[in-house]
């Protein structure tokens, strides 16, 4: 009878825990003293209680969450469908922006007219179709011939050029979402390759067709496509091909430098990989493909601009954005800035890094792989000024979520009730809920960031105090002096206070494996509250404090 009474109350504590905090939040002298108790005064301490609640159910039961993996095809129609009604109805009611301007009139170019001349397009008004107006005719370069040229890779026009002929720009919106499906199995299916079991393989699905890919099924950018290429790529790869598994991983790679010049990296790197790992037929079959499509794509550019150049889209010279390297900068803010970085939009991604040290760890030829892969992706990136943009988070990480799908998955499978894999179902749910909320109204707008603006989605989540002053801003050029590329302190060191939580919680989650003390702390609410209150305490008494620290 004890025994029981205690398990009821024991029970009870995670909602006596968040009752507590709430409390707190409401009475203004303590927060005065901890403003960031304001963040609960609204929606989160909604969320809070629910948790709790929930977390209160499960200890009530006394049994362990148990997810059962639906079979493949469901995960596609489910994932498929809803990410496609998502998309058709956000670029139904939204005109398209930036990149996808151009990306779009070459297909029109290629479907009408079966050229890159885009100057009948542009007199003809094609555009209309999925803008009003514009300014100018997307083009930046020059043939060999004089006559202008897109600023872009054609290769995602080519793909999409018979999908717009068939439905316009909302076809084009189910293709991404169909592409985004089938890399959730893709990236499942490496997991599984990598030793995870069936309920880790559904993390990584999850995470893989959740923010930020989610985000860019609504636009037409190169980013997905390129991530499904390079995981076809790992797949066929880490599995000890045949000719034709070769023959088809020579193909995915070969692709890359068609949809955008900063993955050609990875296309050379992984090329590499494949030569020196293949035997026999296999290698002669991925080397013939390799050579064969080198050579049209290099011949590709000697038609048009005289050259075999594939900076001859620039002008022949380094991309401006690329043209100052800001590495540092460009690494904390592509990962934690509050309006791009991927772990504020999709934190499940917190549990890729804590598995990467596994998933490197493992036999050479997967650890060198998905090594080589990180390195291929991320130099381009970090030498990327402008990482940017009008745009939705998460952009330029896109090619990096297969490795860290797969990396959460391993490290679920590690201690799947210990330390941080305790956390993996809400981790998922609060990123697949905060996208949703971003996409309910979409003439909002909310998925978009600019540069300077106000952290719009965030907000929505705000009570006495917006989620937005706790997250840096590192593309912000307000309140400084110093030229664009350079945030104010102020952000630097809200960054660097994120950058110390993150540390400590892959610390304890590491500890927590060997200790059960340590472990407990990942049980309830008072470890992710307290981190929280933490770094709130942080950023209002020393990265923003008056005058500065």
């Amino acid at each position: 009878m004890r025994s029981a009474t205690r398990v009821v109350l024991r029970s009870f504590v995670p909602l006596l825990e968040a009752a507590a905090v709430l409390l707190l939040a409401r009475l203004e002298p303590v927060r005065d003293l901890v403003p960031g108790l304001g963040l609960l005064t609204g929606p989160l301490g909604w969320i809070l209680l629910a948790t709790a609640a929930l977390i209160s159910a499960r200890r009530w039961r006394d049994r362990p969450l148990r997810v059962v993996a639906p079979p493949a095809i469901v995960l596609f129609l489910v994932s498929a469908a809803f990410t496609a009604a998502v998309g058709v109805r956000y670029v139904t009611t939204v005109d398209a922006s930036g990149d996808e301007i151009d990306y779009l009139m070459m297909a029109q170019s290629i479907w009408q007219e079966g050229d890159l001349d885009l100057r009948d397009n542009f007199a003809r008004e094609d555009y209309r179709d999925y803008v009003p107006g514009l300014h100018r005719m997307p083009a930046g370069t020059r043939r060999a011939d004089g006559r202008p040229f897109p600023t872009h890779s054609s290769g995602v026009s080519f793909l999409i050029a018979p999908v717009y002929a068939l439905g316009g720009r909302p076809a084009c919106a189910v293709f991404l979402a169909i592409v985004a499906a089938v890399l959730g199995l893709l990236v499942r299916r490496l997991a599984l390759q990598a030793g995870a079991d069936e309920e880790a393989a559904l993390v990584a699905w999850a995470a893989t067709v959740g923010p930020p890919v989610f985000f860019y099924t609504h636009f037409l950018y190169t980013e997905v496509i390129c991530a499904l290429a390079i995981a076809l790529a790992l797949y066929l790869l880490l599995s000890s091909p045949g000719p034709v598994g070769a023959m088809v991983a020579a193909l995915a790679l070969a692709a890359l430098p068609w949809l955008h010049v900063k993955v050609a990296l990875v296309s050379v790197v992984l090329g590499l990989f494949a030569l020196l790992r293949l035997r026999s037929r296999a290698r002669l079959a991925f080397a013939l493909t390799a050579a064969v499509m080198a050579l049209a794509y290099f011949g590709y550019f000697w038609v048009i601009f005289g050259r075999p150049d594939p900076f001859a889209l620039y002008g022949s010279r380094v991309p401006k954005p690329m043209a100052r390297m800001t590495p540092g900068r460009t690494l904390l803010g592509v990962f934690l800035d509050g309006g791009f970085g991927l772990l504020v939009y999709a934190p499940v991604f917190v549990l890729g890094l804590a598995g990467l040290r596994r998933l490197l760890g493992r036999s050479r030829r997967e650890g060198w792989a998905w090594g080589l892969t990180a390195v291929a992706v991320m130099v381009p990136v970090l030498a990327w000024k402008n990482w940017w943009g009008f745009s939705p988070p998460g952009r330029f990480l896109i090619p990096l979520v297969p490795m860290l799908a797969v990396g959460a998955a391993v490290r679920v499978a590690i201690r799947p009730t210990v330390g941080l894999a305790r956390w993996r179902w809400p981790l998922v749910a609060a990123g697949l809920g905060l996208a949703v909320l971003m996409s309910v109204e979409p003439w909002e707008m909310r998925m978009i960031n600019t540069r300077d603006g106000p952290l719009r989605a965030l907000d929505l989540l705000e009570g006495e105090v917006s989620p937005s002053r706790y997250l840096p801003r590192l593309t912000s050029r307000l309140g400084t002096d110093r030229p664009p590329w350079r945030p104010p302190a102020a952000e630097v060191r809200v960054a660097l206070v994120w950058v110390g939580a993150l540390l400590l919680l892959l610390a304890l989650d590491r500890r927590a494996r060997s200790s059960e003390r340590t472990d407990r702390a990942f049980r309830g609410l008072a470890l992710p509250v307290g981190l929280l209150l933490l770094v709130t305490l942080a950023v209002d008494y020393w990265a923003r404090a008056p005058g500065g620290a």
